[in-house]
């Protein structure tokens, strides 16, 4: 009888620590609803971010499709907020927070990048146009003194005419 009391004692002991353990590690409602918070924040910001990456003519499509995912994050983490299920909530929480940081990260690089590939094609338009333009205007220097030339060429060559009796 020892030995069924024994077993008996462990397997009780070991449902209440499971129960009294779910019970420690849980997550509570206020914790779940800052996760969310948070995470939305995140997200605002990083749509911002993308936003102005796409402003400074960066391609954007990769980051749209990790956004869309990090909202889905996000979605399904309210949905499991509102049907009760915290701990789930905030897990998916914390990973649409990470992944929104590393949008907005890569959003910041990109805007960087774009950035300076305008200011390298401005510089080459304006290297560009310069060198158009004073080629126009040497060539004009030399269509000038042809011109010039060829009209008093053709002055000189005219015969005077004289009216009048004579």
């Amino acid at each position: 009888m020892k030995i069924y009391d024994v077993l008996a004692a462990f397997i009780l002991a070991a449902l209440l620590f499971g129960y009294f353990a779910r019970a420690c590690f849980a997550v509570s409602p206020t914790d779940a609803e800052q996760a969310l918070r948070n995470a939305e924040e995140n997200l605002a910001s990083a749509y911002v971010y993308v936003a102005e990456a796409e402003r400074a003519g960066a391609n954007i499509s990769e980051l749209l499709t990790r956004l869309v995912y990090a909202g889905g994050l996000l979605a399904e983490a309210k949905n499991s907020y509102s049907t009760g299920d915290y701990e789930k909530a905030y897990s998916l929480a914390i990973n649409c927070s990470s992944a929104v940081n590393n949008i907005a990260s890569d959003a910041s690089d990109l805007k960087l990048k774009a950035e300076e590939a305008y200011g390298e094609r401005l510089m080459f338009t304006a290297g560009i146009s310069s060198v158009g333009l004073s080629v126009l205007f040497v060539l004009s220097l030399f269509a000038w003194r042809f011109l010039r030339r060829w009209y008093v060429n053709r002055v000189l060559k005219m015969k005077p005419i004289v009216e009048g009796k004579a």
